[in-house]
């Protein structure tokens, strides 16, 4: 027996004609907005050594060339590459410690002889279960 979905109509038609006000307002507002035109940077702006002296604290000033204008810079870039370098490393350590080595192989989640058997997955740290754990029996 198969069930229909069913409307349910129980629920408050004031959250939906609110949702609809809602949507009417947002669309009036994103219509009606108008932005300025991009500026850029002006003509012989150098950008690289205006980041630089901002994450070596040197007066932009002090490095730029003849006809070079400086940029100005936020005061959070030195924490933003800092928070940068320490994702990244953390993300490596990561990785390197989700490997596992055996005499100096990388070992596989997965083990078995040929690609023609049924490969198991290693759950108990990569050794290999023998036949008569598999069926909870004994050999000897």
């Amino acid at each position: 027996m198969t069930n229909k979905p069913e409307l349910h109509t129980e629920g408050s038609f004031v959250a939906g004609l609110a949702a609809i006000a809602l949507f009417v307002v947002l669309g009036a507002v994103f219509m009606g907005v108008s932005f300025p035109t991009p500026a850029g940077f002006g003509e012989g702006a150098a950008i690289t050594k205006s980041l630089g002296a901002a994450m070596f604290d040197i007066a932009p000033s002090a490095i730029m060339g003849e006809g070079e204008s400086a940029v100005p810079s936020e005061g959070f870039l030195v924490a933003f590459e800092i928070i940068d370098v320490v994702l990244v490393a953390a993300l490596v350590g990561a990785v390197m410690l989700a490997r596992r080595e055996d005499a100096g192989e990388i070992v596989s989640l997965a083990f078995g002889g040929t690609e023609t058997d049924q490969q198991s997955v290693a759950a108990d740290g990569g050794e290999p279960t023998a036949p008569s754990d598999e069926t909870g029996g004994d050999d000897a």
